[in-house]
């Protein structure tokens, strides 16, 4: 990577994009439009025809893995996703069935990589434990009690279905990366419910053997992680999994900054989504900060979460303004 600042940001595909929304009143099924490459396609390259962000992202979801698994998936209008009973006995591993369910993902990266050549295409999945979280709280949750009962009460069925979502998640990152994608990315959006040995088995565990495994088979293909809430955890992470790049959320150990620059490992992130909604004196101010405080190290600017659906476009246009500022100064 160069020493200009490279920008996307997470959720850069989406709900605040009227473009996006004029999509949505046509297919109101969001798995359905997740599975329409050819609109899936044309969403991923909304935000660069509009901001030129410097990466796509694929336009898709990490639950699509409970549905390779034979899980039902909704997504329902001002209640996000619904999933279906985990009937641990129809839990299907089959990797050339459940990598078919999902064949219409690999179409779109190849739909993409074909429209835009000249930047870089991020793949993703979600972390085991936060894909399990789905599975067994069957949607989103406030409280996250059926999870922290399930590891505690059901360990070693918990661990089984890591173990599961693991080599499927492993598969799906592989045949993203055969149809295109330049870089990897592991959301493990709810790391941050976990402590201690839970923390090693559910989520350091399974995002370093996605990390070997990915490594071994194209190590072209650059690794970002998210242990989004890891606070403290995130130098362990960083150690045990070794991503090319660690996406940071507003609270991390000061230490990650010496150990990324001593191991060659680029920092993503991590303004609050709030600033952008926000806009003003306070988000060129804070954008600007981090830019100094990150100005040691390999840096991409994002955020330290996704882009909120109330987000204002012009203040996406003075973030990358502000950038393109300071990569010319």
């Amino acid at each position: 990577m160069d020493k200009k600042i490279k920008i996307w940001l997470m959720r850069q595909a989406g709900r605040y994009l009227p473009e996006y929304q004029e999509i949505r009143k046509k297919e109101k099924d969001f798995m359905k439009l997740c599975f329409n490459p050819k609109l899936a396609c044309n969403i991923s390259l909304q935000p660069i025809q509009r901001f030129n962000f410097d990466f796509i992202i694929l336009f898709s979801d990490i639950l699509v893995i409970p549905y390779a698994l034979g899980q039902n998936v909704q997504f329902k209008e001002r209640v996000g996703p619904v999933l279906g009973e985990l009937e641990y006995n129809k839990i299907k591993v089959d990797l050339t069935q459940n990598m078919e369910k999902l064949a219409a993902v690999f179409e779109t990266i190849k739909l993409i990589k074909k429209q835009v050549k000249e930047k870089d295409l991020i793949g993703f999945c979600g972390g085991p434990f936060t894909v399990l979280n789905y599975m067994i709280e069957q949607g989103t949750s406030k409280t996250h009690d059926k999870i922290m009962n399930h590891i505690k009460k059901q360990a070693e069925k918990s661990l089984q279905l890591i173990e599961i979502i693991t080599e499927v998640s492993i598969e799906y990152l592989k045949k993203q990366i055969d149809s295109g994608v330049d870089f990897v990315k592991v959301f493990d959006s709810w790391a941050g419910l976990l402590e201690g040995d839970d923390y090693k088995k559910f989520v350091t565990e399974p995002n370093k053997k996605i990390a070997q495994e990915i490594k071994k088979y194209s190590p072209k293909t650059k690794q970002i992680f998210f242990p989004r809430g890891s606070n403290e955890n995130y130098l362990t992470f960083i150690k045990e999994v070794k991503p090319d790049v660690i996406a940071l959320d507003e609270k991390f150990p000061e230490g990650v900054f010496s150990y990324a620059k001593k191991h060659n490992i680029t920092l993503q992130g991590n303004l609050p989504p709030s600033l952008l909604i926000e806009g003003g004196i306070k988000l060129r101010e804070g954008i600007k900060n981090i830019l100094n405080t990150f100005q040691g190290n390999k840096h991409i600017f994002n955020l330290s979460h996704g882009v909120l659906p109330q987000t204002p476009i012009e203040n996406v246009e003075i973030l990358v303004e502000e950038i393109k500022k300071y990569n010319e100064a």
